[in-house]
């Protein structure tokens, strides 16, 4: 359903929960504020699914790629049922040609740079599940450095010490996920069985 404001041409659009409002790499029309609901965005990369953000009431999002003409870095549905303001494409940039240059020319230089750390860290933890898992991938790192030409007694102490980080880990793992009803990250990320489209 759609209803219209008024003739700014900013609509009030609803979203079943399961609906994919845009995928990562199309072409950004409009930018959205939730009224209600949430959305969850996740980014493709390296073949996982890697959650971003859950977007909740008074929060914006997809505005990037519609003031840049830049491909949707990411991927966004509905969590939950969810109402949204949608403004499209036209709206943003007459707001934007009115704006003082300054303000134009700094938006443009923090979206350069916003894009840049979500290509330089992500995976990126935004919850207790993901940093214990960024944790496990930091001890995997220096099992690597393990295997090098280091001296012996360099590995055998940096060895001890790793494998009681990698005992603290794993009880870390079994805590998150036995919390993970807790943990509001993974509803950035579409469940099984949700539609899609």
């Amino acid at each position: 359903m759609v209803v219209h404001l008024d003739d700014s041409g900013i609509d009030v659009v609803q979203f079943p929960k399961g609906k994919v409002l845009f995928r990562q790499g199309s072409k950004g029309d409009a930018a959205y504020i939730v009224n209600s609901g949430a959305i969850g965005i996740y980014r493709e990369a390296q073949g996982k699914k890697i959650p971003l953000a859950t977007v909740r009431r008074g929060e914006l999002f997809g505005e990037m790629a519609v003031i840049d003409n830049s491909p949707r870095m990411a991927t966004a549905f509905a969590v939950e049922d969810s109402t949204l303001m949608k403004i499209p494409i036209d709206v943003m940039l007459k707001k934007m040609k009115t704006a003082d240059p300054f303000i134009r020319a700094l938006i443009h230089m923090l979206m350069t740079n916003l894009r840049g750390v979500h290509d330089t860290h992500t995976p990126k933890s935004r919850s207790f599940t993901d940093a214990v898992n960024s944790l496990g991938r930091q001890c995997d790192v220096v099992s690597r450095f393990l295997l090098s030409d280091s001296a012996e007694e360099v590995r055998e102490d940096l060895g001890d010490k790793l494998k009681k980080l990698d005992d603290a880990v794993k009880n870390m793992r079994r805590i998150a996920m036995a919390h993970r009803s807790e943990d509001r990250r993974d509803d950035s990320l579409p469940s099984d069985g949700l539609p899609v489209g």
